[in-house]
């Protein structure tokens, strides 16, 4: 297995479909440039905000086919395996592997409430057929699951086990994460919720899958590099700005799922996709659109523009 450490910000990708709901391959290539030229340290496709639950495996495979084609290299691109059979979490993880993939990222099965020894158990019968490092990811939020300290322990008896997401935005929770992961070193930890971006860094996670990363990487690029460097107080503003316009920008539907729609909306409005969404999820309305586009077109949000080019 060679080494991989992720660290800094991996946004986590929004899946361009066309009207018809076929995955927009262009937009895929035009996406992964942005990132790159934007100074992100990877992409995170077919996650949640990649609406994997959504898509066949056909669109699955393309995602991952041309995400890796796109990248070229340059930038690690990791894969969502996600699915409650642990067979076909098993054959999508071999599939990324197959087309490229320099990563995994793992979550927990829904559907079923399962108790503590078989989630442990799901992911240790499925971590020994990958080949590829993997990350095991927090999400409770959509799987009704919370990883617990003795999964984590266990996962990271497994050598490909490289790492933790966290989207649970409980800072109790990732402060045990942290320290789980601190326990092996070279353990990565990344934040998913980007309003404790900075928080997370301080309690020693080590970057942001962070969903307004796809719109403007460079804010959080400029407030890595802040961190990194010591710079707390324009970190500190960074956060603040980039908080605010997530206030503003994710909660445009007003759905529990708002923040997705959103992400890709706001894609949209500068260029990089359609704003179709994957059924069950709905697409923003033209109004809605509209709204997007008055609040990336923002003083506040060309203020963030503005800050990130000058600490960068």
């Amino acid at each position: 297995m060679i080494p991989l450490r992720i660290h800094g910000v991996v946004p986590p990708v929004a899946t361009p479909l066309t009207s018809s709901g076929r995955v927009d391959e262009p937009a895929i290539h035009r996406i992964i440039n942005h990132l790159v030229d934007g100074g992100c340290d990877g992409a995170f496709v077919l996650g949640s905000t990649g609406e994997l639950a959504s898509l066949n495996r056909e669109s699955r495979e393309i995602i991952i086919r041309e995400s890796v084609r796109a990248a070229a290299g340059r930038i690690p691109i990791l894969v969502g395996i996600a699915d409650t059979c642990p067979e076909a979490t098993l054959s999508l993880g071999r599939l990324a592997s197959d087309l490229g993939a320099d990563a995994l990222v793992m979550a927990a099965p829904y559907y079923y409430d399962l108790a503590p020894d078989e989630l442990e158990r799901y992911f240790t019968s499925i971590l020994p057929g990958l080949d590829r490092p993997t990350l095991l990811y927090n999400m409770p939020w959509l799987t009704g699951h919370v990883l617990g300290m003795d999964c984590l322990r266990s996962a990271l008896e497994h050598p490909n086990v490289i790492g933790f997401k966290d989207s649970s935005g409980d800072m109790d929770y990732l402060k045990q994460m942290i320290g789980v992961a601190a326990t092996r070193e070279g353990t990565t930890v990344l934040v998913g919720n980007e309003y404790f971006y900075l928080e997370a860094l301080k309690l020693g996670a080590h970057g942001a899958v962070a969903g307004g990363g796809n719109i403007y990487p460079t804010i959080f690029r400029a407030l890595q590099d802040a961190f990194d460097r010591g710079d707390l107080d324009v970190a500190a503003t960074l956060q603040d700005r980039i908080t605010r316009l997530g206030e503003r920008l994710f909660n445009i539907t007003g759905r529990p799922t708002s923040v997705f729609c959103a992400v890709k909306a706001g894609m949209a409005a500068v260029g990089l996709c359609e704003h179709h969404m994957a059924p069950p999820l709905t697409t923003c309305t033209e109004a809605e659109m509209e709204r997007v586009r008055e609040i990336l077109a923002s003083p506040d949000a060309a203020h963030v523009q503005q800050l990130a080019t000058a600490f960068v």
